[in-house]
């Protein structure tokens, strides 16, 4: 089983098929930046494939981050992480009530950065509670959150405590930078009704009542960086298993933690960009906690040294603006076994070189791509996916 694959910067993942030819190629990291695309449905081979990149990227020392909501993906890369790289792993094993890890997404925020981040947690709120999102509950919770993010540690109670306590808000206004937030707190809010701010009171507590949250975000003693992690290669595996934790909150902390990573990548402005370090960003069933303010970051994070690995089931599981903010920014498009309405667009996109009925009569680990070679997509081919455990027995040259 053993191979040389000629080129450590090539993340290898399929062998062509046309004509039983057999040729082995990959994705250079450079390509990789322009970002990777992965449609299927469950168990045609979408994990296999995320594992083989996966593994590649831990062996050859690049940070990696894995947002998996299963928890299958993260169960097996445990297995295969290299004695080398063991001192890189964070495991974020959120449903784990002895995890010790606490990230808290108020905290140490540059002022540049801050309506941005709470721009990103009003996203990830509006998603969670849509069916009774409103103009003023955004606009109130916008000035609270500006707010909190002024202060040297305030975190997701504070919402409420600041509703509620008149002194916690004149201590609040002595760091308020912003002069259209302090305005907010002299002259508007004391204008809201009790029937305005009751939706955010109840919303709020019944977010952070859940133990995860509340270990998570809150409780749990060992604070973690986002900044030092990508900085310094680390493996972030990030266990969101929807089962253990229900969806909603499932949902929350992946889009919390996820804007974090964000704003975290986009902060290395203040490193020059040949000295940022890559990192390879997997998103399983990335529908579940990709919001609008993230979809529209993905062509801005290639500068960034940001690659994302994008894998969920079905088109129509994105809203229609987020599909077209993913799929206007991605540079390798790979597909498994579609479902019907999802083999007619695909056709479109793949013509001439495959139908609509090519993509619903796939055999698993079979993939239709079209790669980014050199910063150029290719045209449509055919190939065959490696099995993961493949890469556990490449060799390399000296």
């Amino acid at each position: 089983m053993n191979r040389y694959y000629k080129n450590k910067k090539v993340s290898y993942f399929a062998k062509t098929n046309f004509r039983e030819e057999g040729k082995l190629f990959g994705i250079y990291q450079q390509d990789r930046l322009l970002h990777t695309y992965i449609l299927g449905k469950t168990g045609v081979g979408k994990t296999n494939l995320l594992t083989t990149l996966i593994l590649q990227d831990i062996i050859h020392g690049r940070g990696v981050c894995v947002f998996d909501v299963h928890g299958d993906l993260i169960t097996t890369i445990l297995k295969y992480i290299p004695l080398h790289r063991t001192k890189d792993l964070l495991y974020l094993d959120i449903p784990n009530p002895n995890m010790e890890y606490r990230y808290n997404p108020l905290k140490k925020v540059t002022y540049e950065k801050r309506s941005l981040v709470a721009s990103g947690i009003l996203d990830t709120f509006k998603k969670l509670w849509k069916g009774a999102w409103g103009v003023k509950l955004e606009h109130i919770l916008r000035y609270i959150l500006l707010t909190l993010l002024d202060q040297e540690s305030a975190n997701f109670t504070d919402i409420p405590r600041i509703i509620h306590s008149q002194s916690y808000r004149t201590s609040c206004m002595k760091n308020i930078v912003n002069e259209d937030v302090r305005n907010f707190w002299e002259n508007e809010f004391e204008k809201y009704t009790k029937n305005d701010l009751v939706p955010i009171l109840n919303k709020i507590g019944a977010f952070l009542v859940h133990p995860a949250i509340k270990r998570f975000l809150i409780q749990n003693r060992k604070e973690i960086s986002i900044r030092y992690a990508i900085d310094n290669r680390k493996i972030i595996l990030v266990n969101l298993n929807k089962g253990n934790l229900g969806l909603d909150t499932s949902h929350i902390i992946g889009s919390l933690l996820l804007n974090s990573i964000m704003n975290a990548s986009f902060s290395r402005i203040d490193t020059p960009e040949h000295q940022r370090k890559p990192i390879a960003l997997f998103l399983d069933e990335f529908q579940n906690y990709t919001t609008e303010s993230i979809a529209s970051m993905l062509s801005e994070l290639r500068k960034f040294k940001v690659s994302l690995v994008l894998a969920h089931q079905y088109l129509h599981q994105l809203d229609v603006t987020i599909r077209n903010a993913v799929l206007g920014n991605v540079g390798t498009l790979i597909s498994f076994r579609v479902g019907h309405d999802d083999a007619r667009y695909l056709q479109q996109v793949f013509t001439p070189e495959f139908l609509a009925s090519d993509f619903t009569n796939m055999e698993n680990f079979d993939i239709y791509l079209k790669l980014m070679i050199n910063g150029k997509p290719s045209k449509g081919f055919s190939a065959t996916c490696l099995h993961y455990k493949s890469v556990l027995y490449l060799e390399y040259p000296p």
